[in-house]
């Protein structure tokens, strides 16, 4: 008969199992790979490349950075962290103000709005940007036929057809369909703050702004750290809005670093070594959010200094 004390360790065999087999072998194989010359056009021979995939992440001179002083990688990094800094910041204020909102007493039906906010998490990422696309189609899409309706605008947007417009459209679509979490874990982080306290700045003269101030953001900061570090993950990983909306365009503007990853090892087949150096780039995403996640329980962790 097993003891009390082994039942927990059996209990957290199928994680091991899991984070084994689905984490860490995909991982030390990417590393390995990242050592490799490979390529789409025969992957099952490869030669032995050192450090040489890594130096072409950041040499200027290479396939794809004809026109530009830096490497496919180097820019493909550029890209991404203004589009997450917009994404991740839209998520952050609209959640809070809309969770806020949510919160508050004077709305009404607000059973049926928290219902409707999963429905954007709900839909199937692929098929949502699918629809946001036809949506903002400039010659029969319904966002343009409004605007103009309306004369709002005199000729149609073309939202994914210039650089700028669809660097903005494509992070606050990739905002809207995060949203729902951020919503739904602030909203719990309001609801675990005690009324006591609201009672008590009440009592002493404190208005909206001081208590929101005073309060509840300090109240919230776990909340917001931890929504936030998981934002920045996923978000610093997202690819299916951005390849279906754009695939990268036009003219490279939301070539993220997934985009760009995708693009080496499986678009553009006749780059040398083409997953060898799809796996250098993975191995440093990894590296960068690692440091981001270590930096946000750092200071989860530090509770009052922060």
């Amino acid at each position: 008969m097993m003891s009390r004390k082994t039942v927990p360790y059996i209990l957290l065999i199928p994680i091991f199992v899991y984070f084994g087999l689905f984490l860490a072998y995909p991982l030390y194989q990417v590393a390995q790979d990242s050592f490799f010359n490979m390529s789409m056009l025969n992957p099952f021979y490869k030669t032995w490349a050192g450090f040489d995939n890594y130096g072409w992440l950041f040499n200027s001179v290479n396939l794809f950075s004809i026109g530009s002083n830096y490497s496919y990688f180097v820019q493909s990094l550029v890209t991404t962290v203004p589009w997450l800094i917009g994404s991740v910041s839209l998520k952050i204020i609209v959640g809070l103000l809309a969770a806020l909102l949510l919160n508050s007493e004077f709305l009404m039906g607000k059973k049926v709005y928290r219902a409707l906010v999963i429905v954007p998490w709900a839909i199937p990422w692929a098929l949502a940007a699918m629809i946001w696309k036809w949506t903002l189609n400039n010659q029969f899409g319904i966002v343009n036929s409004f605007l103009l309706s309306f004369h709002i605008i005199n000729t149609p947007i073309t939202f994914l057809s210039t650089p700028i417009s669809a660097f903005i459209t494509t992070f606050i679509i990739d905002a809207w369909a995060g949203l729902p979490f951020m919503i739904i874990m602030i909203l719990s982080g309001l609801q675990s703050i005690p009324d006591d306290l609201y009672e008590a700045a009440t009592l002493d003269g404190a208005n909206d702004f001081t208590k929101l101030r005073k309060i509840t953001l300090p109240s919230l900061k776990t909340v917001l750290l931890t929504v936030s570090l998981l934002s920045v993950v996923w978000t610093f990983n997202s690819f299916d809005f951005i390849w279906v909306l754009t695939g990268g365009g036009p003219v490279s503007s939301t070539t993220t670093l997934p985009i760009a990853i995708y693009n080496i090892s499986f678009g553009d087949v006749g780059v040398s070594g083409g997953i060898g150096k799809a796996s250098a780039m993975t191995i440093i995403q990894v590296i960068i959010v690692t440091v981001i996640s270590v930096f946000y329980v750092k200071t989860l962790g530090s509770g009052e200094e922060y």
